[in-house]
């Protein structure tokens, strides 16, 4: 009986852990709309772009389900790669505060540390959708924006540079407008 019931259990909390949406509050919110409208402010934005023209945004939406007239408002993230790649993730509202918390304690003051020869350090935000990273070695410093669907991360496909850090102060601001 005890090994049918720790079976049991085992087998719950598998089924628990698999079947929990990983994706954003937003992205369930507008794939189970049948009818929808979307709202972008795109005078509140962030943007980070590449050399090889590469691009990646962050602004405010109100998505709206045109037949329950529901609304949801977050931070849209839409990354255009240079191999014809183009993807958009959302960060929900409640999760905001914790990038501006980790923007202000973690990476406004570390943006012009460096670290020791052959060292290096590395910072790291994970939202449901996103995980922001910014990475310093010696002198040089970089971020990275990896998106996830269903809680994976594509690694494949990402946003980094180095010759942007300098306006992460620009995305705090933005954030902060936001909220």
């Amino acid at each position: 009986m005890k090994k049918l019931f720790t079976t049991f259990l085992f087998l719950f909390i598998i089924t628990q852990n698999y079947s929990q949406n990983k994706n954003s509050e937003t992205r369930q919110f507008i794939e189970n709309a049948e009818i929808m409208k979307i709202n972008k402010d795109w005078n509140v934005k962030a943007e980070f772009t590449t050399g090889l023209k590469e691009v990646l945004v962050f602004f405010p939406v109100e998505a709206i389900n045109l037949k329950s007239n529901n609304k949801i408002k977050a931070l849209q993230v839409e990354m255009a790669l240079t191999d014809n790649y183009f993807k958009s993730s959302w960060i929900d509202l409640n999760e905001v505060d914790e990038f501006i918390l980790f923007i202000e304690q973690y990476v406004i003051p570390n943006l012009k540390d460096k670290t020791e020869k052959n060292q290096s350090t590395t910072y790291t935000f994970n939202s449901k959708e996103i995980t922001f990273s910014f990475y310093i070695q010696n002198t040089s410093r970089r971020i990275s924006i990896y998106l996830k669907d269903n809680g994976i991360t594509d690694y494949r496909h990402y946003f980094w540079t180095e010759s942007q850090v300098s306006k992460i102060p620009e995305l705090l601001t933005m954030l902060k407008a936001i909220k």
